[in-house]
């Protein structure tokens, strides 16, 4: 019995802890620990984020180059008006740097949680990208370019 209990309070330990200690506004939040190399963070709807660049390695060289990594996002429910424990989503990358200009593009797909296929981004380097791709843009800028926060998203106050 006092086994059982025991298992059962270090189970639920770590998920109070985390309840307890979850970010309250928009600095809590940024002041975690990073998970990499900021690419962007801000907030968008009912969420906060902040996308890290995990890493990054050659897949491809030459007149044409590919990176390979990954990307961790830090994600913050804020929707119910008591912020929730935020959750880290993960993605691997392939982003083509050089090539045809219709061929310079990111793929991602998501390893964590786990979901089917993945999908790919054109991108055109100069142009402000839509709100669905900004975050993409965002990867391929600080992946090709080593620029960062290229396309920054409405911050909270």
């Amino acid at each position: 019995m006092i086994v059982r209990t025991l298992v059962v309070v270090g189970c639920l330990t770590p998920a109070v802890a985390l309840a307890a200690s979850a970010p309250k506004n928009a600095a809590e939040f940024s002041a975690l620990p990073a998970l990499g190399k900021l690419i962007e963070g801000g907030a968008e709807k009912d969420y906060r984020f902040r996308t890290y660049l995990v890493g990054k390695k050659p897949s491809s060289t030459g007149a044409i180059s590919i990176f390979i990594g990954q990307i961790h996002m830090r994600v913050q429910d804020i929707s119910s008006g008591t912020p929730r424990a935020p959750s880290v989503l993960k993605w691997k990358y392939a982003a083509r740097c050089s090539g045809d200009a219709n061929t310079i593009s990111v793929y991602v797909e998501s390893i964590q949680p786990r979901e089917n296929g993945g999908h790919s981004v054109q991108v055109i380097p100069g142009t402000q990208p839509d709100n669905a791709d900004r975050t993409w843009y965002n990867v391929w800028y600080a992946v090709c370019l080593d620029e960062f926060d290229k396309y920054p998203r409405t911050q909270e106050d």
